[in-house]
């Protein structure tokens, strides 16, 4: 047992919060995160149950959940669906400016159409010429307005086609507004509803090239050397009405049902890449799996039967020197006693690694620090240790874990390589300052090491630092002191910025 002035340099303050103090806590913590914004630096965030996040999950198969997994060399990560990712600004703008000049060269030609129509070449004046005059003006104003529809085409393709194709069939005007429409539709529709409005094109073409025919200044007549009414050119222009209107119509339906096909193309590269990203990445995990079971069988056919011999022997050697010795007594209660701790923590690894859904751990947080303090000082290591943490209790696992770790890492660390000297050991933090770990120790002059160890000791704290979203720093410093210097947030996804010192 250690003696009574060994166990007055430890200072073990683990503060927990009552409900209250939780609760009254709250806007403290929201008056840190304004601060911090209005000083320009990162938001701060913390959780906000018990330390937990929730990480993303891209889908569960076969039992497994699968997580989004790095990007596969060679294989862009795909979108999650087959929505087209908006298009920049610069795109939307000459997008935009496209379609206002349509809609511009649109209205132009109506206004063209609707002056065609003084009257019908012969008609002698009055009445019924009028009318067809004032009918052909009045025209031109829907139409300016169908010409604004076009704006809006891609948006709502099929009433402004509606709109656009009726009025081209009942006024005087040009087929163009109505040929554009029916390119958006046979784009954004398929089936019955896209040959439907092929169909009221082609229509609505006829119609307004009988229009065009019927005026005086007849662009379409102009085409074939201006037939006048009455001619033989003029009837068989009128019987290649629908022949031109099926020319006119072929390239704008061609054009919709192209981009969609393009559209429907680039969707299943998506698709497949996604699938892809997919299969490597349950591949990747059922290999991971595989090689955690691997591991997992050989701790526990080969370390595992070594401790538990180990273990034995220990307790055997406790029994036969019974009161003889007390420090022969004591030393191998010590060895059995941690042997047994590494046993257990060897078997909740076993079964971390053999299931999947595990996180690799034994369980161990800031609430056992007192406990290993103290099992420390009964192998007779000279530790002076100071824990003050508030709520220890809401830490995430994974950082009470990592702190854990570090700390028996430290205390390994001056095992090995300074026997005998004095661990100072601080620990302390809250939701709001993250955890800060503090190990010096001087160092021993010309003391060989009780253990060899593997060299990785630094290494492991410093990744088990920066998992978490932690800093470490190591080494030997200018007074001639070992000194190690972590700090990990309160929980992995609160980007708190903190400079370790």
């Amino acid at each position: 047992m250690p003696s009574a002035s060994r166990r007055r340099v430890i200072g073990l303050h683990l503060r927990p919060r009552s409900a209250h103090q939780r609760s009254a806590a709250l806007p403290q913590v929201g008056t840190v995160e304004m601060r911090r914004r209005k000083g320009g630096n990162r938001r701060a965030r913390f959780p906000t149950s018990g330390g937990q996040t929730v990480s993303p999950v891209l889908r569960t198969i076969g039992g497994m959940t699968l997580v989004p997994p790095p990007p596969v060399a060679g294989v862009a990560t795909p979108p999650a669906s087959r929505t087209v990712a908006a298009p920049s600004r610069t795109r939307r703008a000459w997008a935009l400016t496209g379609s206002i000049a349509l809609a511009v060269l649109c209205g132009l030609l109506a206004l063209s159409a609707g002056g065609s129509h003084d009257a019908p070449q012969g008609a002698p004046h009055g009445g019924a010429a009028g009318l067809i005059t004032g009918y052909a003006m009045l025209g031109v104003f829907p139409m300016l307005g169908a010409s604004v529809l076009l704006v809006w085409r891609h948006r709502a393709p099929v009433i402004v086609a509606t709109i656009t194709m009726g009025l081209t069939v009942v006024v005087p005007t040009t087929a163009l507004p109505a040929l554009v429409c029916l390119a958006a539709v046979t784009y954004a529709r398929r089936g019955w509803l896209r040959w439907a409005f092929i169909v009221a094109a082609f229509v609505a073409t006829v119609v307004a090239d009988y229009w065009d025919l019927m005026g005086t200044n007849s662009a379409l007549a102009a085409l074939f050397d201006s037939p006048r009414q009455g001619t033989p050119a003029h009837a068989v222009l009128l019987w290649l009405v629908p022949v031109l209107a099926a020319i006119a119509v072929a390239p704008f339906a061609a054009f919709g049902m192209g981009r969609r096909l393009l559209s429907e193309r680039d969707a299943a590269r998506r698709d497949s890449a996604s699938a892809r990203h997919t299969v490597n990445a349950l591949q990747l995990q059922v290999d991971q799996q595989r090689e955690r079971q691997e591991i997992a069988r050989e701790l526990h056919d080969t370390l595992a039967a070594d401790l538990s011999q180990v273990a034995l022997h220990a307790g055997a050697l406790e029994l036969i020197v019974g009161e003889g010795d007390q420090r022969a007594v004591s030393a191998a209660r010590v060895v059995r006693e941690s042997t047994q701790h590494s046993l257990d923590d060897l078997r909740h690894m076993v079964r971390s690694l053999r299931d999947h859904d595990r996180a690799i751990g034994t369980g161990q947080g800031l609430g056992e620090l007192p406990a290993l303090i103290d099992d420390t000082l009964r192998g007779g290591l000279d530790v002076r240790a100071q824990v003050l943490v508030n709520d220890a209790a809401s830490c995430s696992a994974r950082v009470g874990h990592a702190a854990y770790r570090i700390v028996q890492e430290a205390i390994s660390n001056v095992r090995r390589h300074a026997p005998g000297a004095t661990l100072h050991l601080d620990v302390r933090g809250g939701p709001a300052d993250g955890i800060t770990i503090r190990c010096t120790n001087w160092l021993v002059p010309q003391s060989a090491p009780t253990s060899t160890g593997g060299g990785n000791g630094l290494t492991g704290m410093s990744e088990r630092a920066h998992l978490v979203g932690g800093t470490f720093l190591g080494g030997v410093t200018p007074e001639g002191s070992f000194a190690i210097t972590a700090w990990m947030p309160w929980a992995p996804s609160a980007h708190v910025e903190h400079p370790v010192g």
